[in-house]
């Protein structure tokens, strides 16, 4: 691995990777927020249930002093590919934070720019349930009525892993940051490291 200078980055991926070690502690905290209503039967109808059969158990990391979170650099910006917390590696909770009928609770629960700022960064997954899709609509981001119709969405490699559909990044440069809480319990960006 190579150490970079964070000042090597352009910009706009240098204040992504600065601030993201924040956002995912936000967002952890925030799936904490909804794993609480969804046990109590706070979200009730069609979104309950369906949080209810997908929503998973999850153990926070938030109390940790130290974690990591890998990047790849892509033509289209910054994607996370890894990390130390289990939100992270999973693709169900990005298709959680991706999905429309939670848009509001995101926006609500980690503020609007918090939100938009994760799902730049957080690759878009698909919960890909058996219910059929309403008449009239379609799956959000693919422009497709049933999961059949996937060969026609062009441009991408689909990953297929437990009923969530991802799509394969292109390789890119490779990023390795890690963070850290202060003495304040601030969270720092206190190492960024280049693989090539």
């Amino acid at each position: 691995m190579n150490h970079i200078q964070l000042e090597q980055l352009p910009r706009i991926h240098r204040e992504a990777i600065e601030s993201a070690g924040y956002r995912v502690l936000r967002w952890e905290n925030a799936r904490e927020v909804l794993q609480a209503r969804v046990s109590k039967g706070r979200i009730t109808g069609a979104l309950g249930d369906f949080l209810a059969r997908w929503l998973p158990t999850t153990k926070a990391a938030a109390n940790e002093l130290e974690w990591k979170l890998t990047f790849d650099v892509i033509s289209e910006g910054i994607r996370i590919s890894d990390g130390s917390m289990a939100l992270v590696e999973s693709p169900i909770e990005h298709a959680l934070l991706h999905l429309p009928a939670l848009r509001s609770f995101w926006s609500s629960e980690l503020r609007q720019q918090h939100f938009t700022a994760l799902k730049a960064i957080v690759p878009a997954a698909w919960i890909m349930d058996e219910a059929p899709v309403p008449s009239g609509a379609v799956i959000h981001g693919l422009g497709i009525t049933a999961w059949d119709q996937l060969e026609r969405v062009h441009g991408h490699e689909w990953d297929r892993r437990d009923h969530i559909l991802t799509a394969r990044a292109p390789a890119g440069l490779i990023i390795n940051a890690r963070y850290e809480r202060n003495g304040q319990g601030q969270v720092v960006l206190s190492s960024v490291e280049a693989m090539p």
